[in-house]
């Protein structure tokens, strides 16, 4: 399986969106958060290489309460949350401009605190175990297979 299999076609271009918002909460993109984004954009089958980039300067992402979130299922939700908290560790610091990005997804997905606390930990646990030479595409594509596992093996505990 792999990330277009894990997660329902409408919750990729916010799954994007929640991504880009945790990549930009600190005004500054690092080196490792401008390879996810494209990595996250190229495993979604959202952006071919040469289209528009993600990581322009310009582009501002949508904020976390414009995300359209109306037709997202739960587990769509949690995935979202799940790798935007990923993505707050791509430079394995978690600002505190991506923890308020973080807390305003929480609420517009309606994320209790210890069903967050439980997403947040995971994404940790994923990042520490991406292997180094990994290109962040396969890290991508793995994150989002492996969160959706976590999700649907958590489910049925």
């Amino acid at each position: 399986m792999g990330a277009l299999d894990a997660i329902s076609t409408q919750a990729r271009e916010v799954l994007l969106e929640a991504l880009m918002c945790v990549a930009w909460a600190d005004r500054t993109l690092a080196e490792q958060e401008r390879q996810a984004a494209q990595a996250a954009a190229m495993g979604l089958g959202l952006v071919l290489p040469g289209d528009r980039d993600l990581t322009s300067p310009d582009r501002k992402p949508v904020p976390p309460e414009r995300l359209d979130v109306a037709t997202l299922n739960e587990r769509d939700r949690e995935l979202i949350f799940l790798c935007s908290a990923w993505m707050a560790f791509a430079d394995e610091i978690e600002d505190p401009e991506e923890t308020k990005v973080l807390e305003r997804l929480q609420e517009a997905f309606e994320l209790g605190d210890e069903r967050t606390a439980w997403l947040k930990d995971r994404a940790s646990e994923l990042r520490k175990h991406q292997a180094p030479d990994a290109s962040w595409w396969r890290a991508f594509n793995s994150l989002v297979v492996e969160a959706a596992r976590a999700l649907s093996e958590e489910g049925n505990d």
